[in-house]
Parts: structure tokens; C-alpha cells; sequence
């Protein structure tokens, strides 16, 4: 404003005063609100569990609280329990369905025509390379789902079982087509190879083993080396002996 001298003067900065600050937090819930709007029930629903899939693997589950992923995902808080009860369900549910999902392509490749050792191979791949595409989840399966208490139930266990009993179906064809030993049990067998095949994904994980990250080819040439070289000590050490 002009001074009595005729000079002017700088407006000072005016301090945020509550109402303000009022405004502002209205004009946030006015985004969210905007933003819950927008999108398919189910959209939201897919926005929350991946959105704890994130915040999982960053804090870990026991320190992460409904609030993270609500604000992580930018909606309130009250629509994640709108979908479901709490963060234990949200962890089941990433669970079953990411399991899902993966369980139906071992049995695919499982139904297929080709030789065992083809057929484990695209196996341990889709195990290996799962940390490529999904870092995430696969941080969550190994440290916070796999080796919960809650994985210890009925249920689960015979949710896990299906990749077990799908794998040791192979390899009864094998033994049933020559192609591997019958005096071994293919019930241990199929433990033995998936848990080499998790020894080594932790390993990934805690990446205690080197990947040839320079470029997406070089890194996916190393995860098929490395179910490469599982599957080759498997099966050369329940293949039959060559005449």
C-alpha cells in the first residue's frame, strides 16, 4: 500500500490462519471423495489390495495399519473396511488369489504332452522369474505369508499342498514313462525340488546372489539359467541310468 511519504511498501506473506488450513483439509476430502467416485467396485477393491502389497513389503506386515494403505492409495479410511474386515484379511486375500493364479498355470503346464523334464523346467522359471515381475509380492509370500503362523491352518496347508501334489503328478509320469527312477518316492522328491527352488528365490530376494541387471533380456536370461541349473541337478539325480 502506498506509505504517507508516496513510497509503497511489500506485502508481507499472510500466516495460514485455521480457517485456511480448514479449507484445505475440505479441499483434500473433496479429492478423495472424487476419486472413491471414480472407478468400479471392483477397481477399487484391486486399488486397495495392490496398493498393501506395496505398503507390505515396505514395512513389513506387523507395522503397517489400515491408515498406510488408505493413505498410500489416497481414498479414506473408512472405504478399505467397506471391503474388507482388517489387514488379516487383506493378506489372506492377496494369498489366495496371487496363488490363485499361480497354481492354474502349474497345472496347465502340468497337463501338457511334453517331457518331465520340460515341464519342471517352465516350472521353476515361473517360480524364479516371479521375482522379476512381481518383487513385491514375492518379498510378502516368503517373509510375511510363508512363514506366518497363519499358514500353519488346515486350510492353508492344503492350499499350499495343491503345488506339491501338481509337481509330484509329474513326476509319477515320468517314473510311469521311464523317463525317471522308480525306487524313489515322488512325494519327497517334489519337497526336495521346491525347496531348493525357495532357497534360492530367498536367496533373490535377500539378495545374497548376483542377477545381471544391465538390461530386461540379460536379467531374464539369468533367471531361466537358474531354473536351468535347478531342474538339471534334479532330474539328473532321478533320471534312469543310461544303458
Amino acid at each position: 500500500m502506498p506509505r504517507r511519504d508516496g513510497s509503497t511498501s511489500t506485502a508481507e506473506p499472510v500466516a495460514a490462519t485455521p480457517s485456511s488450513a480448514k479449507s484445505r483439509r475440505a479441499g483434500s476430502a473433496r479429492r478423495k471423495a472424487a476419486g472413491e467416485k471414480r472407478g468400479t467396485s471392483a477397481e477399487k477393491r484391486q486399488l486397495i489390495l495392490d496398493t498393501a502389497i506395496q505398503v507390505f513389503a515396505e514395512k513389513g506386515y506387523p507395522d503397517t495399519r489400515i491408515s498406510d494403505i488408505a493413505k498410500r492409495a489416497e481414498i479414506a479410511y473408512g472405504l478399505v473396511y467397506h471391503y474388507f474386515k482388517n489387514k488379516e484379511e487383506i493378506l489372506d486375500t492377496i494369498f489366495l488369489e496371487r496363488w490363485g493364479e499361480f497354481i492354474s498355470d502349474v497345472r496347465a503346464i502340468a497337463g501338457d504332452d511334453g517331457p518331465v523334464e520340460e515341464k519342471l523346467r517352465s516350472i521353476a522359471e515361473g517360480i524364479l522369474s516371479a521375482h522379476k515381475r512381481q518383487p513385491e509380492w514375492v518379498k510378502i509370500l516368503i517373509f510375511e505369508i510363508q512363514r506366518s503362523q497363519r499358514m500353519l491352518g488346515r486350510d492353508r496347508m492344503e492350499t499350499i499342498g495343491e503345488l506339491f501334489e501338481a509337481i509330484a503328478g509329474i513326476l509319477r509320469e515320468g517314473q510311469a514313462r521311464g523317463e525317471l527312477r522308480t525306487d524313489l518316492d515322488p512325494e519327497v522328491a517334489c519337497y526336495i525340488f521346491v525347496g531348493g527352488l525357495d532357497t534360492v528365490m530367498t536367496s533373490r530376494v535377500l539378495a545374497l546372489m548376483p542377477v545381471d541387471e544391465s538390461s530386461p533380456e540379460a536379467e531374464g536370461a539369468h533367471y531361466v539359467q537358474l531354473a536351468k541349473t535347478v531342474v538339471d541337478l534334479f532330474v539328473r539325480g532321478m533320471a534312469t541310468p543310461a544303458d
